[in-house]
């Protein structure tokens, strides 16, 4: 079962690097992530009919999040008074504040699904996860 994971996920990355629109890109990683998590914290079918309606809720609300947080910092820093840069500083911290807040809370709801070792493998998975995306963006663009 973890060689077809594997062998799924290896399929799908490759898909993605063929010429498509960003949309179906971004469809076929987010399903290599469902396969790469599910595989790496050992997911049973009903934890996992009950884990991804969590973690995709978990996933929309810490993204709104930092888009919140990223939108009012595109101009740039030069034309920004010393008491502006404060307010960003602070807002930074709220802002981490918030995610962290989030985080308690959805490690909470993951663990009446989960148990605490495959919360970690979760987060383990997600850093390398990322890792293997940034490697193959790395690939790509020395080939270019």
């Amino acid at each position: 079962m973890k060689r077809f994971i594997i062998l799924l996920f290896f399929c799908l990355i490759t898909l993605g690097s063929s010429v498509v629109v960003a949309q179906d890109r971004s469809e076929n990683v987010e399903a290599a992530k469902i396969a790469y998590i599910t595989d790496k914290i050992e997911l049973s079918p009903d934890q996992a009919q009950k884990f991804w309606p969590i973690y995709n809720e978990y996933e929309t609300k810490r993204r709104e999040l930092m888009r919140n947080y990223r939108g009012g910092y595109r101009r740039d820093l030069e034309e920004v008074s010393e008491q502006e840069a404060n307010a960003r500083l602070n807002e930074m911290f709220e802002t981490k504040e918030r995610e962290l807040a989030l985080e308690k809370e959805y490690v909470a709801k993951y663990q009446k699904v989960l148990s605490a070792k495959q919360v970690i493998k979760l987060y383990r998975a997600e850093r390398e996860f990322t890792k293997l995306l940034l490697k193959r963006l790395d690939h790509r663009r020395a080939n270019k």
